[in-house]
């Protein structure tokens, strides 16, 4: 009887179950020291600081501090610590990143979330009670100073049909940070009671932002104060008084530059000032007769040869020019030259110039055409210039133009605030490198002239795809013949 042959149990294991089970286990390993490793990277990458591990590719650099923010956040040398008064979920991105820009920049700087909701009287410690959500709170211990959210954002409507908005938020808090450490503040007076253009409010305010405050003077009841750091003559329509008026503003003024005093003068063509004028004459500074037209077109706004866009000159002793920059353009409408006679005790140079092409209308006002007449001064002229006593260190800055200080002209031409806070700054002493312009939250719009548009849709549409169409072919082909 043969023996039937024994039948395999459907319970047995295979002959290579254990190879089997040893590879899922060695792929389970493995996967778990993918995972492991995965976790340990992201906790690393985390720990490692935002600057290294995020780039900010916004076209205005929204995420990213300025050279200056940047000077001012490592020269600190004391704590400072920002509140952000902000209920948790209703963050600003673009002022949270900003505020880890700050704090990476200096160990001096911290900052911290203060919700009103969980902090209701955080905010009157500072008298902060009325500021809106998303304000800031600058605290330097020996004082603070409250950016409204408001101000964080301006908003321009010089295009009627529409409006941009810019973010000023790092102008705001790279000023309150040098204000609080830079020590005590310059006082600045405006003289008053002569017709004098009152100072703008955007001027007003980047002066505080150099911190120098600035304070109104009437000479007629008032002498000039032992702290004026500096005066402001904004384009007087009548003269200051001398020895033979109510009272001698005249001889004020020359006590004060006696004693190293500090003079911003703006004037205008049309108004006189004999008196005033031989004050600046003591610095060798005299007006130039007439109005300067420019004989370029390339110094002058379109169509307005009488509205001059001047050079930067080149300075060696002044500092009004440091840290602004020279290639945004300024302003002067119905300037005069001004001239610098050469004497032993004052030094002297200029701070805008005219070009070589451009001449002063002596008739001024008067003139009846801009073209060059017989009679009329040949250029270049000074605009702008800054004189120094050299025994008393007096310091006088002449601009030949009344409308330096413009509000309209702001949005279109910041050069201009931007330069009477470098003279300002220059005169006081206090550093002409916090001006910072505000970012575009929206990149400008890329416009394609409609033949480029044509060239780059046949491009995308036709030269495209058969192109890949062809490569197709061509590697189907290679590989049949292989």
């Amino acid at each position: 009887m043969k023996k039937q042959p024994k039948r395999r149990s459907l319970l047995a294991a295979p002959a290579d179950g254990g190879r089997i089970f040893r590879n899922g286990l060695y792929s389970t390993a493995i996967l778990a020291a993918a995972v492991v490793l995965v976790i340990l990277i992201n906790l690393i990458v985390q720990a490692i600081p935002s600057k290294y591990t995020e780039f900010d590719l916004s076209e205005s650099g929204l995420y990213t501090l300025g050279d200056t923010s940047k000077q001012v956040a490592e020269g600190l040398t004391q704590d400072v610590t920002i509140y952000y008064l902000c209920e948790t979920g209703n963050e600003d991105a673009i002022i949270t990143k900003l505020l880890d820009q700050y704090a990476a920049a200096s160990s001096h700087i911290h900052w911290e979330q203060k919700d009103p909701a969980v902090y209701p009287t955080f905010a009157s410690q500072y008298g902060a009670e009325q500021v809106s959500g998303g304000s800031l709170i600058v605290d330097a211990g020996t004082g603070s100073d409250v950016l409204d959210a408001a101000d964080l954002y301006v908003y321009d409507y010089s295009d009627y049909s529409n409006y941009s908005v810019r973010f000023d938020g790092e102008q705001q808090i790279t000023s309150a940070l040098y204000r609080l450490t830079s020590g005590e503040a310059s006082q600045a007076y405006y003289t008053t009671n002569h017709g004098e253009r009152a100072l703008s409010d955007s001027l007003v305010n980047a002066l505080k932002a150099q911190n120098i405050q600035t304070q109104e003077l009437n000479l007629l009841s008032s002498t000039i104060p032992d702290d004026c750091a500096l005066l402001i003559i904004n384009c007087p329509a009548n003269d200051f008084t001398g020895s033979d008026g109510a009272v001698d503003e005249i001889s004020m003024l020359e006590d004060y530059l006696a004693g190293g005093g500090r003079i911003l003068l703006t004037t205008d063509a049309y108004y006189s000032t004999p008196n005033l004028d031989a004050v600046m004459a003591e610095f060798g500074l005299s007006r130039v007769e007439g109005l300067v037209v420019e004989g370029d077109a390339n110094h002058s706004l379109y169509g307005y040869n009488y509205y001059l866009l001047p050079d930067y000159a080149t300075v060696s002793e002044s500092t009004a020019l440091d840290g602004l920059d020279t290639s945004s353009y300024i302003l002067m409408q119905m300037a005069q030259g001004i001239q610098i006679t050469e004497n032993d005790a004052v030094t002297a140079e200029p701070l805008l110039l005219s070009s070589s092409s451009a001449y002063s209308k002596v008739a001024g006002y008067n003139m009846t055409t801009t073209e060059k007449e017989d009679g009329d001064i040949d250029g270049p002229f000074n605009l702008a210039v800054w004189a120094r006593n050299d025994d008393t260190d007096a310091q006088v800055i002449w601009i030949g133009c009344s409308n330096m200080d413009d509000e309209a002209l702001y949005t279109s031409v910041p050069g201009n605030c931007d330069f009477l806070v470098g003279c300002a700054a220059s005169l006081t002493g206090q550093s002409s490198d916090i001006v910072i312009d505000s970012k575009a939250l929206e990149a400008d719009q890329l416009t394609i002239p409609s033949g480029t548009a044509t060239v780059v849709g046949l491009v995308f549409l036709l030269a495209v795809p058969v192109g890949l169409l062809v490569a197709g072919a061509a590697v189907t082909i290679r590989r049949r013949r292989r």
